[in-house]
């Protein structure tokens, strides 16, 4: 008898193991067709100008990302025979989803204050081996007054969200351009008492201060972006210096590229100084939110 179970769970694992036809759940379709918030404002009398840029996950070929869905699977599988064996009911799904995270960013940005719109996907096991799929929305409104964290679907915000969504901010303060990082560092690497202090750095970015040689450029979305990564191996980004002002995310120009190790996140879709209601702002004065404060938190 034990010979048999222990056939029967082989079996059940090499054929929830086994590769489905690829094809998005329901839910991932939804999430993938996920379209930009200001399309549904339309044109407005006094619009503000800002930087639009559309990135969207690469994470369907990472290594880690297809780790875990084969994790997810195996789960699934562990689950199905262990609640065999306690009497529990078992629902394993008919479908695995293509991916277990997907995530689109839709980000405005004007010179003083920056909103980025989140889109994601997310999936985990329950009790009866069924997979919980969910779909979040959600959007961060920020510049020098502070954040404003909102929760589309519930319809919460919290943090500094005032009525004029940040209008009326002061611009970030600007951090040194590479040509005068270069001469800054240069610099202090030529003063003895500063030498070894700047060899340090030189260890840890592997880049001689005030040598650094010219940037990995990359074509994304039909524009040119050079590759900003302090750390070997740690996040960076591909900016961007189109567009008649720096942006207010306080990386002197525009990401087109998000880069988080082997995971990347990349535009599809970027328009420099497009018109678009303010509004595009202020998405908790929609109707219908809970608004807190965060002063005094």
């Amino acid at each position: 008898m034990t010979h048999i179970r222990s056939h029967a769970c082989a079996a059940l694992v090499l054929t929830l193991a086994a590769p489905l036809a690829p094809a998005m759940t329901a839910i991932e379709r939804q999430v993938d067709a996920a379209s930009a918030p200001h399309l549904a404002l339309g044109r407005t009398a006094r619009p503000v100008t800002v930087h639009y840029v559309h990135r969207k996950d690469e994470y369907a070929n990472t290594p880690n990302l297809r780790a875990m869905r084969e994790t997810l699977k195996h789960a699934v599988a562990v689950c199905v025979e262990g609640n065999r064996r306690l009497g529990r009911p078992a629902h394993p799904p008919a479908q695995f989803p293509d991916q277990v995270l997907r995530v689109h960013n839709f980000d405005y940005s004007a010179p003083n204050r920056n909103i980025v719109y989140t889109v994601s996907y997310g999936v985990q096991m329950a009790d009866d081996c069924s997979l919980l799929e969910s779909e979040r929305r959600g959007a961060v409104l920020s510049s020098t007054k502070g954040e404003c964290r909102i929760d589309l679907v519930d319809k919460n915000a919290e943090g500094e969200c005032d009525a004029a969504g940040h209008a009326d901010a002061a611009p970030f303060p600007r951090s040194l351009t590479r040509a005068q990082y270069d001469a800054t560092t240069a610099a202090l690497a030529a003063d003895p008492r500063f030498a070894e202090r700047m060899n340090v750095v030189r260890q840890l970015t592997g880049v001689a201060p005030g040598t650094g040689g010219p940037a990995e450029r990359l074509t994304i979305a039909g524009h040119v972006c050079e590759i900003v990564q302090p750390i070997p191996g740690g996040a960076g980004a591909c900016v961007s210096k189109e567009g008649s002002f720096i942006p207010a995310a306080g990386t002197e120009g525009v990401v087109l590229m998000g880069i988080f190790g082997r995971e990347k996140i990349k535009a599809v879709d970027v328009k420099f100084d497009m018109s678009v209601d303010p509004a595009i702002f202020t998405p908790y004065l929609t109707g219908g939110y809970t608004i807190t404060s965060g002063r005094g938190q």
